[in-house]
């Protein structure tokens, strides 16, 4: 799915007004599959926010992270699947925004892509397909992406429809 391209709203006094170009998609797909750590805030039902890193893959253009029930941001997804994840970094920020969708149970194919892309970034995990057609996943599908390498000269917001 094609993100629709636009600039972020942001202050003036930061410069922006002066930006001429936009990051390329393919940037923060190759940065999203290769961080090892990715930034994940929740809400929960007291409105209380959390932030914490998390370990994820990025597969079919989605994140994939991993988490225990007894974790309170999966007790805050439970209140509420909207999240926002940022990857380390100032110069190169990207940060997402999407809705968190437990699944049961992940189906062959995509069991199989996960298994290959954290052996790939985690190959001290052990993880198998196995375990994803056993356990499931956790996906967020982006909504919007605001990135930037220098916010005067690139700040972009990817919209995702549907």
């Amino acid at each position: 799915m094609a993100p629709r391209i636009e600039r972020p709203a942001i202050p003036p006094e930061y410069g922006a007004s002066r930006a001429s170009t936009f990051v390329d998609w393919n940037h923060v797909e190759e940065r999203l599959r290769n961080e090892r750590a990715y930034w994940i805030v929740t809400v929960g039902s007291a409105g209380r926010p959390s932030v914490r890193p998390v370990d994820g893959l990025f597969v079919d253009g989605a994140l994939y992270v991993g988490g225990s029930p007894a974790t309170r941001w999966m007790r805050d997804i439970g209140a509420n699947p909207e999240v926002a994840v940022h990857l380390d970094g100032l110069d190169d920020v990207i940060i997402v925004e999407g809705s968190v969708e437990i699944l049961e149970r992940a189906e062959n194919d995509l069991a199989e892509r996960l298994a290959a892309a954290s052996t790939a970034k985690y190959p001290e995990y052990g993880v198998t397909a196995d375990l994803y057609r056993r356990r499931g996943a956790i996906r967020i599908r982006p909504r919007t992406v605001v990135t930037w390498t220098d916010i005067s000269k690139d700040p972009t917001r990817f919209r995702f429809e549907g």
